[in-house]
């Protein structure tokens, strides 16, 4: 019989109702009654009277929702039919029902009620059809199962359906016979869940298992999963046809890949067992070695409960190449049940394997443990049937394992939430696979799982180890020989080798260099472009190469089966790694393989430098939660992107990882409790459709001068998406339906053109306008003005950038940048501003920007400049607008006056405010696109003038982070507990691997035995059998014990006290002389390096001169190496130079430390710039208040920066310069401040110890209470001459020529006129001496030596960087041209020490060393018999023999007491004192003597000039002749003049006040006998004009004589 007729006797209606989202009200009713009549209002009375005469109401899910609204008042004197909940039972096979998509019924016109009557009308009929079909007893089972559930009696009765009582388990067993266990408790199904029942047995029936029950079922019914499971997963103990064959695993390892048995370890059944557990539903541990058949373990089981129960396993692996090797080799064996999500996937593939998992296809699903974070993979696992989750690589859960990961530790909480979600009864069991491990990491996984998800992992462990690798290690003495070896090695063995180094640049120099020696070689790394990776690996595996150079990135899951030789070019980092990449090798047991190690004893050094590279040490997770502290002041939830959070905490943009690094600090943070990182969800809704069918929204579209050709089709397709998911209301979840990033994930569009996409559907009233950007903003009038000043800010140095871009590119720094715009006017230029404006243009796509290692840039236009500029005007109007009506939009809401305002708005408002605004400034704001104003948005939100969330702007910020704890609370040591064990066991791992190389070359059994112990030996057990007394502790440094022998055992104990000293947050060394200030310094920049996890980029020293900061460079350098350019050391004002991004010019120089400090408490510096670690200072007792503002400020933006301040406080002799001991002195003062002395003296020999304490008692106010103590063996000699004359140049040079000992010797002066005349003197006497020069008043920049050689190299480079060329020209065209000028060695050490210190030559670096270099730091001394210098010139030397010249023309202060102190402790062995002064009176020396001779001037004199002893007007317009002259040259006097010897033209003129002087010397019977040019030097004086030219000035030697 038709169904027509069997419809005809009954009268029924299909009703349809509408009802408001927020208030659930009824908006709307449709309803079709049987005799095709319909109705169409919203009142519920007129609605029961065309329903009257009428027996059945049906609709779908109207039980569950209409029901609810329309009978709330009287009872329902209907039966009600469902046509939701029949459906999956009826049509549990794909392709599902047509009009049925979730539970909602597919339409494609919005709000018509009557409309969807049909469609429910159409599903009805199809559900009666296809129940008639149905075989007698299936319909009988079906009605006994479900005869008493509200949702399905209804139809029951509508289709006259059939009930029996008894006998229905023989009933399910006879129909499902070979498809169920025979001996499943159907009898307690039947009576506990027959619902459920029901729904399982209709999935039971499909012939396809890619069937699945949908979501909305499993959510309904939560047990449908535990039903099936019972039917169709239980292994019976009986036997039964279904479970022997259905649940063999032998059976299935056959079908699926055609093996006849499992693979066996030594005669273990390992592979096996762990099958059958995961069939059992046991959760597991498998230890299983490489190429040890893991990856079928877990496919086994998931491919069979994919047929069996239609689930889903899914694997989390980190590895995202290996997921899609797996995915590609089933696909291979025609399995085509797997699917990898992951981050390398483009939109439509990652929407179609979306698709897969949604609709049943994937059995098996992979994906990385982040994209656990995503809503779109936890909305579409709640519609599965999830069996089992597997993790690969398990040893990541442990900080023991040789790869922690923090967001492993996510796992177990997301697998719980999920399970809580579901409702799980049973935990889902989980497998967990690693290839190595030792106890403590097994126990540490197995202990995870107990605790967070309370599961007990069963262990299966193979111990076998491979027996047909040989293993050997040979030693290499240097990196070439160790490429011979290589070499040698490679052309011995003829098979596919594997050859692993460590660094990633090292894979493409050493495939290069064996294909150039013939044997031709590829490399592969992590970090290479997929495709290169791709095919490299393709090329080995195919044999088309058969070496491959690798890093271990490489061979994770490669099965290669002849392998046949692999060389550790460099030893592993640890021997779980070690024994994994051998094991690479002879896959294929018959084969025997060979496995050797190259090892040299600084591989093991290079491990630790890598490591302190790669670790994220306490103090940067403490700067990313001061970050956070700091972008949550407002907010406690914010969202940002990695890129924003590191450049917040002062990381140095252009480090690698950068992201992952952010990544795992906030891992970290979150598993510490401090943030929850949120879903990365984008609060943008697609809600509010306005049209009424998709053929309106079409017709629209096209219509709209909005869309482009290639976005109609995808907004049809967005439209599309909506309206057929009308039911919204209906379902569980409708938000989640519209959101963007759901949305883009299942159509495979970006988000980008997404958001795009609807917000023009906006713009064209398709889709209902929604406020979904918040601006947060200030109390107005004060905070609007500095939103605005803050853009006029940025636009005019936008404009400046823009305009200096030439059209090929342009090279430069951030500095360089800077400091051009400041010097053309834009005084407000900073640095920090520079990089935004930057980061914006580039994201934008304006201009191209490549940074090097040192922050040099190449910027290039991407559009024309014109079409630039006008951009940038619109933007700029746009943002204008824009603030203003933002804070207009405030104050018309500030009634209720709160401190922070939140105003939603959204980009359409926005555009068509713009639009309709009558002053508008645009000429055709019509042509205003919505792009425009994003672009605004965007540019305020970067710049900072406005706070702005949400809406399109979630594309640039995809993290949402909360803060938990407050704005106090710090990150503690005991935080970092995990991090910190995980640090330290890959340090041991380190010495464990190299302790391994090196019992292998001794004696390879007990090496072997070595391993087995490692592996199986409690790890306390292992170190204590393995690394006796002493080495306990070796093993925990990162260093070999020979390197730190070499670093640290020099040393005595209290300096080691100082270098050991990890935890205090300052420690102040008053260091005495002698005391190896200096060593303990560079000791401690190595020791921070590599002991104390500081990086280089966290580390700052500064020192109070040029010359100091290049010798702490060269001692570093000789140390550490390489390692030593890295690290910042520069003067405090260089530094303060870098701060304000200029270009360092001394003479600019005044306030510029004072201004850095304040530019850093106002907030304005960069925070990379300042985001210090560790602070150390040397000569902190020079510091004045200036620089003690500038060290505040740095402690007060680093929380928790350590700071390490050195000096002497009784050698501060710079008072004259506003330096004072007692900033020093405060620094003690700070809280966890630690005070050492250093008094031990390595210089000085007894005698002068004793001298020198004694004196050190006429000074006051000192810091250092402990007596200096000399360590020496001898004594040494002290003697004091007292002179009754007021000359003392005689007897001290006649001293110096009996006595002088052996050595070098240096004669003391107080002024430079003292140490001229003395030099003059010792040459007479036939002395080799040389005088320290000083150019008073001039800097060594003004040479004209100096001048030329940088002049050369200005004139000609083009790029930040010297080329080296350049460099060498430069050299040569001024050491030839002044090459008879005695000033050009100085030039010469000048350039020499740069090169020694600087690896590359930067154009800024080279002219700020110059800048800040004296000529005494070039002034070389070595091979002279006698120094002369100033006390001031003498700091930070020493000799063997002093001779002190002390007149008593002073008065005796703290000041020149201490100067006298630092004289006096140059000396190591003998000091000479030669006074007519009394402070030496009550002092014991060896030798006091009073000499009452008098003595005379010596005949012979030098004046040396400076630039007060000449005319300097005089020089103007003789530029031409002092520049051919050359230091050294003879000049003529004549008359307070000076002439040229050669052309006679007159060159100088004495000033007034040295006329004077010369006066006096002539009366006393001196001439001038001689002139030489001394030095010639650049001057212009303080007020000229700026373009005025320099002035060539000379400065010359008189020699006088009686």
């Amino acid at each position: 019989m038709p169904i027509w007729s069997r419809l005809i006797n009954i009268r029924y209606a299909i009703v349809d109702v509408e009802v408001g989202l927020k208030n659930h009200k009824i908006h709307d009713i449709g309803a079709l009654r049987h005799d095709g009549a319909t109705y169409h209002k919203a009142s519920k009375k007129e609605l029961f009277e065309f329903l009257s005469g009428t027996d059945y109401v049906c609709g779908h899910n109207i039980i569950h929702h209409d029901a609810k609204y329309l009978f709330t008042d009287k009872t329902c004197q209907w039966i009600l039919v469902d046509t939701l909940y029949i459906s999956p039972l009826l049509f549990p096979e794909r392709p599902y029902h047509k009009l049925v998509k979730d539970d909602k019924l597919i339409s494609d016109q919005m709000n018509n009620p009557v409309n969807d009557c049909e469609k429910a009308k159409a599903l009805l009929l199809d559900e009666i059809a296809r129940w008639h079909s149905l075989p007698d007893a299936k319909r009988r089972l079906f009605a006994s199962l479900l005869k008493d559930r509200k949702e399905f009696e209804g139809f029951l009765s509508m289709v006259g359906a059939v009930y029996t009582n008894k006998g229905i388990s023989e009933l399910i067993s006879n129909l499902y016979v070979n498809k169920i266990c025979q001996h499943a408790e159907l009898d307690m199904l039947i009576k506990q869940y027959p619902c459920e029942l029901a729904y399982a047995l209709a999935l039971i029936d499909t012939i396809d298992h890619h069937s699945i029950t949908p979501g909305w079922v499993l959510y309904n019914y939560p047990r449908v999963e535990f039903v099936i499971k019972l039917l169709r997963h239980n292994r019976c103990n009986e036997g039964c046809v279904y479970c022997n064959t259905q649940l063999d695993v032998l059976h299935n390892l056959k079908i699926f890949f055609g093996y006849e048995q499992f693979r066996t370890y030594e005669g273990e059944a390992l592979q096996e067992q762990a099958v059958q557990a995961a069939v059992k539903g046991k959760s597991l541990l498998a230890i299983f070695p490489t190429g040890g058949g893991k990856s079928l373990t877990f496919q086994l089981p998931a491919l069979m409960s994919g047929h069996s129960v239609h689930g889903l396993t899914v694997v989390i692996s980190p590895l995202q190449s290996l997921m899609k090797d797996q995915v590609d080799n089933l696909a291979d064996r025609g399995i085509t049940d797997a699917v990898t999500i992951n981050g390398l996937l483009d939109p439509i593939t990652r929407a179609l394997s979306i698709q897969r998992v949604q609709n049943g296809e994937a059995s098996l699903l992979y994906i990385a443990p982040e994209m656990l974070r995503s809503k779109t993979i936890e909305k579409i696992l709640m519609a599965r049937h999830v069996v089992r989750f597997v993790i690969d690589e398990a040893h990541c859960f442990s900080s023991w394992g040789q790869d922690f990961r923090v967001d492993y530790l996510y796992i177990g909480k997301f697998i719980r939430k999920y399970q809580q979600k579901k409702g799980c009864k049973e935990p889902i069991p989980v497998s967990c696979f690693t290839a190595t491990a030792k106890q403590k990491v097994v126990q540490d996984i197995r202990d995870y799982f107990k605790q967070t998800l309370n599961l007990n992992l069963e262990l299966y462990a193979s111990t076998a180890s491979r027996t047909n690798l040989r293993y050997s290690v040979i030693h290499a003495e240097t990196d070439d020989d160790k490429y011979l070896k290589l070499r040698r090695l490679i052309a011995e063995s003829d098979s596919p080798t594997i050859v692993y180094v460590s660094r990633t640049k090292r894979t493409k120099e050493l495939a290069v260099k064996l294909t150039r020696d013939g044997y031709k070689a590829l490399p592969f790394n992590g970090k290479m472009e997929s495709e290169e990776k791709i095919a490299n690996q393709d090329a080995f595996m195919n044999d088309q190469v058969r070496i491959i150079v690798a890093t271990s990135a490489f061979g994770m899951g490669v099965d290669k089966k002849d392998v046949g030789l692999v060389v550790h070019y460099d030893i592993s980092d640890s021997l779980e790694n070690y024994v994994q990449e051998a094991g690479r090798a002879g896959r294929d047991p018959k084969l025997s393989a060979r496995c050797y190690v190259l090892y040299s004893d600084n591989d093991l050094d290079k491990h630790f430098i890598l490591l302190n590279q790669t670790k994220l040490s306490i103090s940067e997770i403490q700067q990313v939660w001061k970050a956070i502290k700091d972008l949550t002041r407002q907010r406690m939830r914010v969202n940002c992107s990695a890129l924003e959070i590191a450049r917040q905490a002062g990381w140095d943009d252009s480090v690698s990882d950068i992201e992952t690094r952010v990544r795992t600090a906030l891992a970290t943070l979150e598993q510490s409790g401090y943030l929850i990182r949120g879903n990365n969800i984008p609060h943008v809704y697609a809600t509010g459709i306005t049209v009424k069918n998709i053929d309106e929204a079409r017709m629209r579209i096209s219509a709209s001068l909005l869309f482009g050709s290639d976005e109609i089709e995808k907004a049809v397709r967005i439209i599309k998406s909506l309206i057929s998911q009308k039911y919204i209301t209906k379902a569980q979840d409708s938000e989640a339906e519209s959101r963007i990033d759901y949305l883009a994930d299942i159509l495979g569009i970006s988000k980008k053109e997404i958001i795009s996409v609807v917000e023009r559907m906006r713009q064209e009233g398709i889709l209902a306008d929604s406020k979904d950007i918040s601006a947060y903003l200030q109390d107005t009038g004060d905070s609007e003005r500095k939103s605005q000043a803050l853009l006029e800010r940025f636009a005019k140095l936008e404009r400046y950038i823009l305009n200096h871009i030439p059209d090929e590119s342009l090279q430069t720094s951030y500095k360089q940048l800077n400091d051009n715009a400041t010097n053309s006017g834009i005084n407000t230029s900073k640095e920090k501003d520079i990089r935004t404006l930057l980061y914006f243009l580039c994201v934008k796509g304006y201009v191209k920007k490549e940074e090097d290692a040192s922050h040099n840039i190449t910027i290039s236009r991407q559009t024309d400049f014109d079409s630039t500029i006008k951009q940038f005007e619109k933007r700029l109007e746009i943002s204008r607008f824009t603030i203003e009506w933002l804070y207009k939009l405030v104050a018309d809401t500030e009634k209720e006056c709160s401190q922070n305002k939140t105003v939603q708005f959204s980009v359409v408002e926005l555009l068509n405010q713009i639009k309709s605004n009558p002053q508008s400034l645009f000429s055709e704001p019509d042509k205003l696109q919505l792009e425009d104003v994003e672009e605004a948005l965007l540019y305020l939100s970067k710049i900072g003038a406005l706070k702005l969330e949400g809406g399109f702007l979630i594309l640039y910020n995809a993290m949402n982070i909360q803060r938990i704890k407050d704005n106090k609370s710090r990150y503690k040591q005991d935080d970092y507990r995990m991090l910190n064990e995980f640090y330290k066991q890959k340090i041991q791992q380190v010495h464990i691997v190299g302790e391994y190389a090196n019992l292998m070359v001794k004696d390879y059994n007990a090496a072997l035995q070595y391993v087995q112990d490692y592996f199986q030996m409690d790890y306390k057990k292992f170190v204590a059998k393995y690394f006796k007394g002493e080495r306990v502790s070796e093993i925990q440094r990162n260093l070999t014990p020979q390197k730190y022998k070499q670093l640290f055992g020099q040393l005595s104990k209290r300096q080691m006290e100082i270098i050991s000293d990890k935890e205090s947050r300052c420690i102040v060394v008053a260091a005495g002389p002698g005391s190896g200030k200096t060593r303990v310094l560079v000791h401690k920049l190595a020791s921070l390096l590599l002991l104390e996890d500081v990086k280089h980029e966290q580390l700052l020293m500064l020192t109070f001169s040029r010359a100091a900061a290049t010798e702490f460079k060269q001692r570093l350098m000789e140390l550490i190496g390489n390692a030593a350019h890295f690290i910042e050391i520069k003067t405090f004002h260089s530094y303060c130079f870098d701060l304000l991004g200029r270009i360092g010019n001394l003479e600019d120089a005044k306030d510029i430390v004072s201004k850095a400090a304040k530019m850093i408490n106002q907030g304005e510096v960069e925070p990379t710039k300042i985001g210090k670690t560790v602070l150390v200072i040397d000569e902190a007792q020079d510091m004045g208040k200036e620089e003690c503002d500038l060290v505040n400020a740095l402690i007060a933006n680093n929380e928790e920066m350590r700071v390490i301040a050195v000096g002497d406080d009784d050698q501060n002799i710079y008072e004259f310069r506003g330096s004072n001991s007692r900033y020093m002195y405060r620094l003690t003062q700070n809280p966890e401040s630690k005070f050492i002395e250093m008094t031990e003296n390595y210089r000085s020999t007894h005698h002068l110890v004793n001298f020198a304490n004694e004196f050190a008692k006429n000074i006051g106010k000192r810091m250092k209470s402990t007596p200096i103590i000399s360590m020496r063996k001898e004594n040494g000699w002290v003697g004091v001459t007292y002179h009754q004359s007021k000359y003392m140049y005689q007897p001290l040079v006649e001293e110096l020529l009996h006595q002088r000992g052996s050595g070098t010797s240096c004669v003391l002066t107080q002024t430079n006129e003292e140490a001229v005349i003395l030099t003059a003197l010792l040459r007479k006497h036939a002395i080799n001496s040389k005088l320290i020069q000083s150019m008073d008043g001039f800097l060594f920049w003004n040479m004209a030596e100096m001048r030329y050689f940088l002049r050369y190299i200005e004139k000609r480079i083009k790029t930040p960087l010297i080329p080296e060329e350049l460099w060498e020209k430069a050299k040569h065209v001024t050491y030839t041209t002044y090459e008879k000028s005695k000033s050009l060695t100085y030039v010469k050490r000048c350039i020499e020490l740069f090169e020694q210190t600087n690896k590359v030559k930067y154009h800024s670096d080279f002219k700020e060393f110059v800048f800040e270099s004296s000529v005494e730091d070039f002034c070389d001394i070595s091979g002279t018999d006698v120094v002369v210098s100033t006390i001031h010139k003498a700091k930070g030397r020493e000799f063997d023999n002093v001779y002190m010249l002390i007149s008593d023309n002073y008065s005796k202060d703290d000041h020149l007491m201490r100067r006298y102190y630092v004289g006096m402790t140059r000396a190591k062995n003998h000091l000479f004192i030669h006074t007519n002064g009394n402070c030496f009176n009550h002092i014991s020396a060896d030798r006091h003597f009073i000499d009452r001779k008098e003595y005379a001037m010596p005949e012979e004199i030098v004046l040396q000039l400076s630039h007060k002893d000449v005319f300097l007007k005089f020089f103007k317009g003789r530029k031409q002749e002092i520049l051919a002259l050359r230091s050294g040259d003879s000049l003529i006097y004549k008359d307070s003049v000076l002439y040229t010897a050669s052309t006679n033209k007159a060159v100088a003129k004495l000033s007034q006040n040295m006329q004077a002087t010369m006066c006096e010397w002539e009366k006393k019977g001196y001439k001038v006998r001689a002139a030489y040019v001394r030095f010639i030097v650049a001057w212009k004086s303080k007020d000229s004009p700026k373009d005025e030219p320099e002035t060539a000035v000379l400065l010359a030697d008189l020699l006088l004589s009686l």
